[in-house]
C-alpha cells in the first residue's frame, strides 16, 4: 500500500514531464534538439520558450522540473532565465513550480530504486549528507536550501534514501528556495530592462551578490570558530 502511495507523485511529476515533451513533439517552429548545448545561455533559452506563445509558462515547467531530474544541463541557466523570460512575479512561480515536480520526481526515483541507482547518480556523495537527514530531516533540508552547501542533485536523492518524510523534504525545500528563487527572478528581470537610472536594478544586483556570497560567509564563520576552538 506504501509503494502505490509512493508511485501518485512520481507520476503526477512525470505527467508534467510528457506533457512537456508532446508539446515540444508537436510544436510547429521549434524542436527540442535544434538547441545549441554548446550555446546554452538565457537568451537562448529565451527565444526557444516564448516561441511556444501561450504554453511557453508550461513548457518552461516541465523543462526545469527535467532538468532537475537530468541534471544536465546546469540547473543554474535555467533559474536565472525565468526572470529574462516571465518577470519576477511569473519566473519565480515558474521555478517554484518546476522545482516541486522535478525535486518530488528525484526524490521517489531514489526511494523506489534504491542505493545502488542512486550511488550511478551522485558517486558516493549522499552517505554522509543522508545520515543527517535521518536524525533531523526538515531542518537539515530547510538550512542546506537556504544556503546550499550542498549540490542540489545530492540534496535530492540523498533526500529519498533517507528516512525524511515527503512532506517535510517538500516543504523545506520550497520555503527554503524561494528567497533566493525571488531575488535571482528579480535580478535577471531588472538586467533585462537594463536602465542605470534605475534605484532597483543597484537594489537587485546587492541582494544577488550577497546571495552569491552567503555560502561563502558561513563557511568562514564556521572555520573561524572550528579554529578557535580547535586553539
Amino acid at each position: 500500500m506504501k509503494e502505490k502511495r509512493l508511485w501518485v507523485p512520481l507520476l503526477v511529476a512525470f505527467g508534467a514531464v510528457l506533457l512537456m515533451i508532446i508539446l515540444v513533439r508537436h510544436h510547429q517552429h521549434q524542436c527540442l534538439l535544434c538547441i545549441n548545448l554548446k550555446a546554452f545561455s538565457p537568451e537562448v533559452i529565451k527565444h526557444f520558450i516564448l516561441g511556444f506563445g501561450r504554453w511557453s509558462l508550461i513548457v518552461f515547467i516541465g523543462l526545469y522540473a527535467l532538468n532537475t531530474v537530468s541534471l544536465l544541463p546546469p540547473i543554474g541557466v535555467m533559474s536565472l532565465s525565468a526572470g529574462f523570460i516571465f518577470g519576477p512575479v511569473n519566473g519565480t512561480i515558474a521555478i517554484m513550480l518546476g522545482s516541486l515536480l522535478g525535486t518530488t520526481a528525484t526524490f521517489f526515483i531514489s526511494r523506489l530504486f534504491g542505493a545502488k541507482f542512486v550511488e550511478g547518480m551522485v558517486k558516493g556523495k549522499a552517505k554522509e549528507f543522508q545520515q543527517k537527514l535521518d536524525q533531523n530531516g526538515f531542518k537539515v533540508i530547510l538550512f542546506i536550501r537556504l544556503i546550499p552547501l550542498v549540490p542540489w542533485e545530492v540534496v535530492n536523492y540523498a533526500s529519498g534514501l533517507s528516512k525524511i518524510k515527503y512532506t517535510d523534504f517538500i516543504l523545506a525545500t520550497l520555503i527554503g528556495i524561494f528567497p533566493s528563487v525571488l531575488i535571482q527572478t528579480y535580478f535577471t528581470d531588472r538586467l533585462s530592462n537594463f536602465n542605470l537610472k534605475d534605484p532597483t536594478l543597484f537594489v537587485a544586483l546587492g541582494a544577488f551578490l550577497l546571495l552569491g556570497a552567503i555560502p561563502a560567509i558561513y563557511l568562514k564563520n564556521k572555520n573561524k570558530k572550528l579554529g578557535q576552538r580547535a586553539s
